[in-house]
């Protein structure tokens, strides 16, 4: 009965195990289908947001395509516009020269006209002026003949009042001159009299306080006022002559400021460039030809750095500034990239002021506005690009 029982119980223990792990093995089945169907489900998801991604770049870039031809294409219905009004304009002044040329030939037709209709009358107005001219004349004679008499009078008037002014006025003024005469020869001949009447002259005024100080205040105010203007005069002087030092200081100081920072800029972007070919040379040392031609690249981009187009004159040549191993010097290369960029942004027609107008439809920065203004004001058949001679439709300020 012992046996039987146990016997019992290990049935029912495996019955159980064996229960639980159909349950396990139907759960983890159920579990492995649940983790398969949402691995696809993510799949499928990340398909449609990569097809929705195509989709939107496809669509992008037919938008940009689309605008950039109709961009084209405005431009160029724009220059046709510019092409047709250029030749109505044409048109228009040769119909207005062939109006004017018509206009002069009517006006000398009508100028010959006139002169042949209008002779008659200028020989009718010419014999009426020589009838003035003689009418004239015969008042003028009876006019002479009546004035004789009256002269003859006004100069009998004129007479007694010479005479009269000779009598009481001339003998007047020869008794003064007589006295003065008389007074200077006694001068001179006894000078010690004149010193004596000149010293008691000077007595009799330094008695007068108010004299003396009259005289002592007319002369102080004299020397102030003949001083006054030389020294204002060589105050101005002075002081144009330290205002022009102190500008010239100004405009040397801010010259060697704007030197010194192009100088700054351009060593820093050869130090950059020649850091980044250094890492380059490193790994690429054993890849270079025996010849040596790659070892010569920093000094041909060197060489191929742009010039001015406005001022030859400007740019060295390499005999000049190379040293003896080829190499270019610093200071030279310097210097000749600041003179070159420094004559790059001067203006192509006055080479004075600053590039600061963009000419359209070229996009070329050649210009300042001075001399875009004064190109605008000529005829629109001569307002044209100094490069690439095409005609500028609208102008665009830009400052650097």
């Amino acid at each position: 009965m012992h046996m039987e029982t146990t016997s019992e119980h290990g049935e029912m223990g495996n019955l159980l195990l064996f229960s639980a792990m159909h349950m396990a093995e139907t759960t983890s089945s159920l579990a492995h289908g649940a983790v398969t169907l949402l691995g696809s489900a993510l799949l499928a998801l990340e398909g449609l947001l990569e097809s929705l991604k195509m989709v939107g770049y496809l669509s992008m870039h037919v938008l940009l395509r689309g605008k950039e031809h109709l961009c084209r294409g405005l431009v160029s219905v724009l220059e046709g516009c510019g092409i047709a009004v250029s030749l109505v304009v044409y048109f228009t002044n040769t119909v207005v020269n062939f109006a004017l040329i018509a206009t002069q030939n009517i006006y000398l037709a009508a100028v010959g006209v006139w002169q042949t209709v209008s002779s008659p009358l200028q020989k009718a107005l010419e014999l009426t002026l020589t009838f003035f001219t003689f009418l004239y004349s015969s008042l003028v004679g009876t006019s002479a003949f009546l004035w004789s008499p009256c002269k003859l009078l006004l100069d009998f008037l004129a007479s007694l009042v010479h005479m009269f002014i000779s009598i009481f006025i001339l003998n007047i003024y020869g008794l003064l001159l007589t006295v003065t005469i008389a007074l200077m020869t006694t001068a001179y001949l006894n000078p010690r009299l004149s010193r004596q009447a000149a010293v008691h002259i000077l007595v009799y005024m330094n008695s007068f306080h108010a004299l003396r100080r009259l005289y002592e205040t007319l002369w102080l105010r004299f020397t102030v006022l003949w001083r006054t203007p030389r020294s204002l005069h060589r105050n101005m002087q002075h002081l144009q002559r330290r205002f022009r030092h102190v500008y010239l200081r100004e405009r040397i100081f801010w010259q060697q400021l704007s030197i010194l920072r192009l100088v700054l800029r351009t060593v820093l972007q050869i130090d950059n460039a020649n850091r980044g070919r250094g890492d380059g040379d490193t790994r690429e040392e054993r890849r270079d030809p025996p010849d040596g031609r790659a070892g010569d690249g920093a000094h041909q981009e060197l060489q191929d750095l742009p010039s001015s187009s406005s001022d030859g004159s400007l740019r060295t040549s390499p005999s000049s500034s190379l040293g003896k191993d080829g190499k270019l010097l610093p200071a030279e290369s310097l210097l000749t990239l600041l003179k070159e960029q420094e004559e790059r942004k001067k203006c192509v027609i006055c080479q004075d002021c600053t590039k600061t107008v963009v000419l359209l439809p070229c996009r070329h920065l050649c210009l300042c506005r001075d001399c875009t203004n004064i190109l605008l004001r000529q005829p629109i058949y001569q307002q044209n690009c100094p490069l690439c001679r095409q005609m500028i439709l609208n102008t665009m300020d830009v400052y650097l």
